[in-house]
């Protein structure tokens, strides 16, 4: 795309306009770019040596968006880390907190069963281990259920420390596919944040969509944490972004409230 809108002031950039901004503000507004006109999250890509110009693409458009006619919008999958992911479907995945957690959430990372009081997980397999194994951040996996349909439905080994082991297509969890199946059910939820308000003074809620739809709780003592982490101001600006967050449905009574209360921001990642 030629062009891309920052809600941070609210500017439509060319490319070339937005290459050209001070390092310090180019910094912070690539984190708050959106498609002008499906308002899908949007990254900046340098002029490349093999002849492309600066340009925006985003990953993924929303359903019928014009603006998803780019080849680079449609065929880039990732690089680095998120490649991997996708290029050895071999590989076992370790959900590794101690990558960018300020807590280290691992146990013995050979055991294949929950600690005590553990979460519910789903465990699958019981046969040795592949040798490959790759440890990957949270917000590295947000980003690639994000961008690939591919690795949303991949059958891949997820191994979420202290908890169990997955496939990636059973664990993760889109917010607008969150019904009460999953109540009591310790999952990777995640999607678009919709709105965000403060209930009471009690805790942020993070809503995904409508009344029927989950909401990510976070109590007020998480809530300066969660700004500094993502370099928000208020709670204005979280809205738009992807979360992924990692927790128990519950089901509040009598209202049929869907939610995950985070009680650790380890657990949540926003993008």
């Amino acid at each position: 795309m030629d062009t891309a809108q920052c809600t941070l002031d609210g500017v439509v950039y060319p490319a070339v306009r937005f290459r050209d901004l001070p390092p310090t503000e180019f910094a912070r507004k690539k984190q708050y770019l959106i498609c002008t006109e499906c308002l899908a999250p949007t990254y900046f890509r340098k002029a490349s040596r093999s002849g492309h110009a600066a340009l925006f693409y985003a990953r993924p458009h929303e359903e019928g968006c014009t603006l998803a006619a780019s080849k680079y919008d449609q065929n880039d999958i990732g690089s680095g880390d998120d490649q991997d992911i996708l290029n050895n479907p071999g590989q076992r995945i370790v959900l590794d907190f101690n990558f960018g957690a300020h807590n280290d959430k691992h146990n013995d990372p050979d055991a294949n069963t929950p600690n005590p009081g553990g979460r519910g997980g789903h465990f699958i397999g019981s046969g040795a281990r592949p040798d490959a194994v790759m440890h990957r951040r949270l917000s590295k996996i947000l980003r690639n259920l994000m961008e690939s349909p591919q690795f949303r439905t991949s059958q891949q080994i997820l191994e979420v420390a202290g908890i169990g082991e997955f496939s990636v297509a059973n664990f993760f969890v889109p917010f607008d596919a969150v019904s009460q199946v999953y109540e009591r059910q310790y999952r990777g939820y995640w999607g678009r944040i919709i709105s965000a308000q403060f209930w009471e003074n009690v805790r942020l809620c993070l809503n995904t969509g409508g009344r029927g739809s989950m909401s990510i709780w976070v109590p007020m003592r998480f809530v300066n944490e969660l700004y500094e982490r993502f370099q928000v101001s208020n709670e204005k600006g979280l809205i738009g972004r992807y979360a992924l967050v990692l927790g128990t449905l519950k089901v509040s009574s009598p209202t049929g409230k869907k939610y995950v209360e985070v009680d650790d921001t380890g657990y949540i990642t926003l993008r």
